[in-house]
């Protein structure tokens, strides 16, 4: 491998931007799904970089906060369920995936994405974080930027519209002909499809909380107060990076250090 080779692979190690369990392979396929390829971006010197390797990630940020709480067991699983108000907790999906004992909650949730959106053809983003608890499934959608006045949980494409169609006319969710403008919370809304879907399998409580940069709360609930209007039960107020930090602050729990400082570094730097 001759040095400019090699240092191109040194350059795209996103590991860097990892604070635990860096070499998951989970990791692996978000870097090559979520990367910035367009011409602009090689131009720029940062072509080939993946989403993983960016101080303001939402996704590092996720990783680098709860796969940490994850990794401390009984103390920092006891973080989550107090942040978020949960009973005790049995298990988190990361992007869909159980990393610890392979149970059937990922094969449900996936399945379910199948089944569902897999009517249409196209991509099938996975939810960000899926927590299951003894009383509960919590479906977590995390944000950290904002860009301009737009929802960050807007319809990206005319194909969310025929999805949308599918919940309503094949999936059995024709209460979701009540919301008049779904489009800007679009992301939300496909948060509640699962979440209830995945409940009702399991026998458990559907929720949906927004996970989301303190800044940008009062600019953002104006988009989520229709969610909230339309199913309080399951559509929970908004849960923000900062919350939570403060309360690995006020904690002793092995590494808080690093994780307040991924907190700021990525709040800061939004």
């Amino acid at each position: 491998m001759n040095k400019q080779l090699r240092d191109e692979v040194e350059r795209l190690d996103y590991r860097r931007n990892l604070i635990v369990d860096q070499n998951n392979p989970i990791l692996i396929q978000k870097a090559w799904r979520d990367r910035f390829s367009a011409p602009s971006h090689w131009k720029a010197g940062y072509g080939g970089e993946a989403y993983l390797s960016r101080r303001n990630s939402e996704d590092a940020l996720t990783w680098n906060v709860f796969r940490s709480l994850q990794k401390l067991n009984k103390e920092g699983l006891s973080i989550i369920q107090r942040f978020f108000g949960l009973s005790s907790i049995t298990n988190i999906l990361f992007w869909g995936c159980d990393l610890e004992t392979y149970s059937d909650h990922q094969q449900i949730l996936n399945a379910l994405i199948r089944a569902i959106d897999g009517k249409l053809r196209g991509t099938m983003t996975e939810p960000d974080l899926v927590i299951v608890s003894e009383k509960e499934v919590v479906f977590i959608e995390c944000k950290l930027n904002a860009n301009g006045n737009q929802s960050p949980w807007k319809a990206q494409s005319k194909g969310s519209e025929k999805r949308f169609s599918t919940y309503i006319n094949d999936s059995g969710f024709r209460e979701l002909s009540k919301i008049n403008n779904w489009k800007p919370t679009y992301q939300l809304v496909r948060q509640y499809v699962y979440a209830k879907s995945m409940a009702h399998i399991l026998g458990l409580k559907p929720l949906v909380i927004p996970l989301i940069n303190r800044e940008h709360k009062e600019r953002w609930q104006r988009f989520y107060q229709p969610l909230l209007e339309f199913n309080p039960n399951v559509f929970r107020p908004f849960k923000t990076w900062q919350e939570i930090r403060d309360i690995v602050s006020g904690s002793n729990i092995e590494g808080h250090d690093n994780i307040i400082i991924k907190i700021d570094n990525a709040v800061n730097n939004n």
